[in-house]
């Protein structure tokens, strides 16, 4: 009976174990680039330097640094693929999806972006100027920024986090439960406690989203779309009255209700109840089918 148990979790015990790998991927390679100034910046403490105007450098170029590690990133994960000569559509989940599907994230996400927004301005004074130290630098101003967040970091986040970490755990576990654990990575990855729950919201609405598709690409563009709004939003300028910033929120808001209207049978899909796209064969042995797996946590 027990050994039973052990071939069981086998699967299960497979898939956390390469998500851990892909995980130490993505974290690894920001560490890397990090690596020569964290170096100099010992030396310097070491020596009994000041190392502030290194931190300074830091903050200002950090989005620069977080392009850099996710491009090698994602040439990591394409090397790789391309060296064992595996259909990286198949196995990063880049499946092909109709319009109406792929554009389903990108629809939503003007809406997610503002509900988030407006909770983040509900929030007690002393978390809204902790979250806004930690995020300072994300804000940058300048297109290196802009193509970090909202094109380079999406796309990387995507791959590790649903398109390689999510496809291989709902395989093995009910999806619900494969949401949750690699949103709750994809949050904690960020690190600030209220980044954490509202990247957390994001990855289960993405990773909800992809299950519905059976694909990352609405995600991918959801994701982009949602980040390219809070660039936007960064550039309006900040003024007593705050009249722009209110404009720019009504702007925001008829988007929000526009874009779903739109592309109003992408959305509806969403909900309607019938079968899925046919399921790929899983790799490595795995069920072919999410929701055919073996093992269950609740199991006793």
């Amino acid at each position: 009976m027990r050994d039973d148990k052990i071939q069981r979790a086998m699967p299960v015990l497979s898939a956390l174990g390469k998500s851990v790998c892909y995980l130490a991927l993505f974290l690894g390679m920001q560490v890397a680039v990090l690596l020569p100034f964290s170096l100099v910046a010992g030396v310097q403490a070491a020596l009994g330097g000041n190392t502030d105007a290194l931190y300074d450098e830091l903050l200002a170029n950090s989005m620069t640094y977080s392009m850099i590690s996710g491009l090698l990133t994602l040439v990591v994960i394409l090397a790789v693929y391309r060296f064992r000569r595996k259909p990286m559509g198949e196995a990063l989940w880049l499946r092909r999806v109709d319009g109406p599907t792929l554009w389903t994230g990108a629809s939503l996400a003007p809406g997610l972006y503002l509900i988030i927004g407006t909770l983040l301005m509900l929030l007690p004074k002393a978390w809204t100027e902790s979250y806004n130290e930690a995020s300072a630098g994300i804000d940058s101003g300048t297109l290196t920024g802009v193509l970090a967040v909202a094109v380079v970091a999406p796309v990387v986040e995507e791959l590790i986090f649903r398109g390689l970490m999510l496809n291989r755990l709902r395989m093995v576990m009910p999806g619900w439960l494969a949401v949750a654990l690699s949103a709750a990575v994809f949050g904690a990855c960020h690190g600030h406690p209220v980044w954490f729950a509202y990247t957390f919201v994001i990855g289960t609405f993405f990773g909800w989203l992809d299950l519905r598709a059976n694909s990352i690409l609405p995600s991918i563009l959801g994701h982009i779309a949602f980040n390219a709004v809070g660039q936007i939003l960064s550039f309006v300028p900040e003024t007593e009255k705050g009249t722009e910033l209110a404009a720019a929120m009504g702007i925001l808001l008829l988007v929000a209700i526009a874009a779903p209207i739109l592309n109003r049978k992408g959305v509806a899909a969403l909900f309607r109840r019938g079968p899925r796209q046919a399921a790929l064969p899983a790799p490595n042995g795995l069920p072919a089918q999410p929701g055919t797996y073996d093992y269950d946590p609740w199991d006793e």
